[in-house]
C-alpha cells in the first residue's frame, strides 16, 4: 500500500480493504459511468469500514436528482483483504415539472405557464430546461400590454467525469412593469397604476466545481440587453397633491447589463426534498460592470441558511429558515428585492414578470406604504413539519409531509431608513408571514398545496 493511501485511512477504524471493483445495481435510466464518475471511491483506494467516503458517496449521488434513494455495501472479493463496493439505486423519474403558473389577480386577469425540464437525458447526466408563460393584460392600467417570457436551460453537473460541471441559459421577456402614481391602500386601482413595456434578451453561462460531496463553487457571466420606453418624468402624487419623482431604476431606450457572479453552496440534508434533518448554507455575490460596456455598476449579495432537528425518531422535524439579501449602487430595476421574493404570501415573479401590485397584509400594524422594490430585505421563519408517509416510489409517489410556519420578513430602501421622520418601528417596512400546508413528492416533482401558495395566485 502506498504512503498516500496508508494517510487516507489513518483516522478511519477497521481493517484497511481495497476496492477491487465497483458494482452498479438498479440503474435502467442511468449510464453505470455517469454513477461511478460521481463517486469518491475508485478501484484500487484502501479503506476502512467507517470511511467518511462512504456517507460523501451517498450524498454525492442523491444530489445528482436522479434517485430516490441509494445504499452501499462491501461484498468478499476475490482475495484476502479485498471487497467488491456495491452501489444500489432507485431511480426516480428524471422529467420533473419544475414550475406550473396559473391564477388570477387585478393586474392580470389570468397568467398561465409551465417550466419543465430533463435532468438525465438519454442516461447522461445532461439536464436540459424550458419555460413559457403568457399573461393577459388589464386593458384598464394606461401603458400595459400582455407579457411573456421564454427561457432555456442546458447543464452537466460532472463533464467529463470531472468534478466541474458547466450551464448556460438563454432568456427572453415581453414583459410590461407596473407602478403606482397616486393612491395608498392595500390594493391599488387601476387608474392609480401605469406601465411601461420593456424587452430583455439575454444569455448566460457558468461553471461548478465540487470541492466536496457537500459543497459547491460556481461562477457566472450574464450579458443582457434591455429596451425600455420609459415615461418622462414619472411621479406620484401624495395624499395632499405634491408630486413626488419616482426613480424606475432604468436607463431609457437601449441599455446593456454585464455581470460576473460567484456562488457557495453547502448542502447536509439527507433529504434535499422533503428534509427532516441536516442543513444548508448558500451565498451568492453578484457584480454588474461598466468596464466592458455594461451601462450597469451595481453588486447584489444574497444568502440562505436553513437548518433541520429531526425529533420523535425523524417522523417530525423543526426547521429555522433565513433568507435574505443586499443591493449596492446603480441597479437595474429587475435585479432589486421585489416585495414577493420575501412575503410568499404575494404573487411571485414568474420568469421576470411582475404579475400583481396587491399590497401585503398588514398584520403588526408597522409602515402600511411598504415598497413594491428594495435594496435591502431578508426573511426569517421557524417550521414545524410532520411525516405523512414515505413510499418506493411504486405508485410514483415518493412521500408527503404537512407543515406549519411562521416568521418574521422586512424589505426596504436604505435611504428611507435614514431618513426617517417617525419611530424607527412606525417606519420599518416589515410584517408577518405565515403558512401551513401539505407538500408531496412525486416522480415528477414536488407539489404545495400551501396557504401562501393559494394567496399568491388571487391577490
Amino acid at each position: 500500500m502506498t504512503e498516500a493511501a496508508r494517510g487516507e485511512v489513518a483516522d478511519e477504524f477497521g481493517p484497511v480493504l481495497v476496492v477491487e471493483q465497483i458494482e452498479i445495481r438498479g440503474n435502467t435510466a442511468t449510464s453505470a459511468d455517469v454513477i461511478r464518475r460521481a463517486l469518491p471511491i475508485h478501484p484500487g483506494d484502501a479503506l476502512r469500514a467507517s470511511d467518511a467516503r462512504f456517507r460523501e458517496s451517498r450524498f454525492k449521488l442523491l444530489a445528482l436528482g436522479y434517485f430516490r434513494d441509494v445504499t452501499l455495501e462491501m461484498n468478499k472479493g476475490s482475495a484476502r483483504d479485498q471487497v467488491i463496493l456495491v452501489v444500489t439505486v432507485e431511480e426516480r423519474g428524471t422529467v420533473v415539472l419544475n414550475n406550473l403558473w396559473f391564477g388570477h389577480t387585478s393586474l392580470t386577469p389570468y397568467w398561465l405557464g409551465l417550466d419543465v425540464g430533463e435532468r438525465n437525458l438519454l442516461g447522461l447526466g445532461f439536464g436540459v430546461a424550458g419555460g413559457f408563460i403568457y399573461a393577459a393584460n388589464n386593458d384598464e392600467v394606461e401603458g400595459s400590454r400582455e407579457q411573456w417570457a421564454a427561457e432555456l436551460r442546458v447543464g452537466d453537473r460532472t463533464v467529463l467525469g470531472s468534478k466541474w460541471g458547466a450551464s448556460s441559459a438563454f432568456t427572453l421577456v415581453h414583459g410590461s412593469e407596473p407602478y403606482r402614481v397616486s393612491g395608498g391602500g392595500e390594493q391599488p386601482r387601476p387608474d392609480e397604476l401605469r406601465a411601461f413595456p420593456y424587452r430583455r434578451l439575454g444569455g448566460r453561462a457558468g461553471l461548478d466545481y465540487n470541492a466536496s460531496s457537500l459543497t459547491r463553487l460556481g461562477a457566472q457571466l450574464r450579458i443582457e440587453q434591455i429596451d425600455a420606453e420609459l415615461p418622462i418624468a414619472p411621479t406620484y402624487v401624495d395624499e395632499d397633491g405634491t408630486p413626488v419623482a419616482i426613480d424606475l431604476h432604468l436607463d431609457p431606450g437601449s441599455s446593456r447589463l454585464i455581470t460576473a457572479g460567484f456562488s457557495f453552496d453547502r448542502d447536509t440534508r439527507p433529504d434535499p426534498i422533503l428534509p427532516h434533518a441536516g442543513g444548508r448554507l448558500a451565498f451568492a455575490a453578484e457584480i454588474g460592470t461598466v468596464l466592458f460596456g455594461g451601462d450597469y455598476q451595481y453588486a447584489t449579495i444574497y444568502g440562505r441558511y436553513e437548518h433541520y432537528w429531526p425529533l420523535f425518531q425523524e417522523k417530525h422535524a423543526i426547521a429555522v429558515k433565513v433568507a435574505g439579501g443586499v443591493v449596492i449602487g446603480d441597479a437595474p430595476r429587475f435585479e432589486r428585492i421585489h416585495i414577493a421574493d420575501v412575503d410568499r404570501m404575494l404573487t411571485p415573479r414568474a420568469l421576470g414578470l411582475v404579475l400583481s401590485t396587491a399590497a401585503p397584509l398588514a398584520i403588526l400594524g408597522t409602515r402600511d406604504d411598504k415598497p413594491l422594490y428594495g435594496d435591502l430585505g431578508g426573511i426569517v421563519n421557524v417550521e414545524y413539519a410532520i411525516q405523512l408517509f414515505r413510499g418506493r416510489g411504486i405508485q410514483r409517489v415518493y412521500g408527503g409531509d404537512i407543515f406549519i410556519g411562521a416568521g418574521l420578513w422586512g424589505l426596504a430602501e436604505s435611504r428611507d431608513l435614514q431618513t426617517r421622520d417617525t419611530s424607527l418601528w412606525d417606519a420599518l417596512p416589515l410584517d408577518l408571514y405565515i403558512d401551513a400546508g401539505l407538500r408531496v413528492d412525486t416522480d415528477v416533482g414536488v407539489f404545495e398545496l400551501t396557504f401562501a401558495n393559494a394567496l399568491g395566485r388571487l391577490r
